[in-house]
């Protein structure tokens, strides 16, 4: 099962890279880089996005606070720009 072709796009160095085998991981299918929002994946769902992020604080180092992860709900966007800003947080 693939994502539609129109989500996908070229991955950036910015774009933490090693998030999209990570997603592919936790959703239990191939996921290329792309733009997403759970309607777009039915693998992800509330439970699945719980378990991401445990995975994202793992790999990365970081704490997604509470209010973040609802707000990164809404796609890979968002998850993507929380991990940019984690990285240029010092510390």
């Amino acid at each position: 099962m693939r994502p539609p072709d129109d989500k996908t796009m070229p991955v950036q160095d910015t774009d933490h890279a090693d998030f999209w085998p990570l997603f592919a991981r936790v959703l239990g299918r191939p996921v290329p880089p792309g733009d997403y929002t759970p309607a777009d994946l039915p693998e992800w769902d509330s439970l699945r996005h719980v378990e991401l992020i445990f995975e994202l604080e793992a790999h990365y180092g970081i704490d997604v606070p509470q209010d973040r992860i609802a707000a990164m709900f809404e796609g890979t966007g968002a998850i993507l720009a929380h991990l940019r800003e984690s990285a240029a947080r010092p510390g």
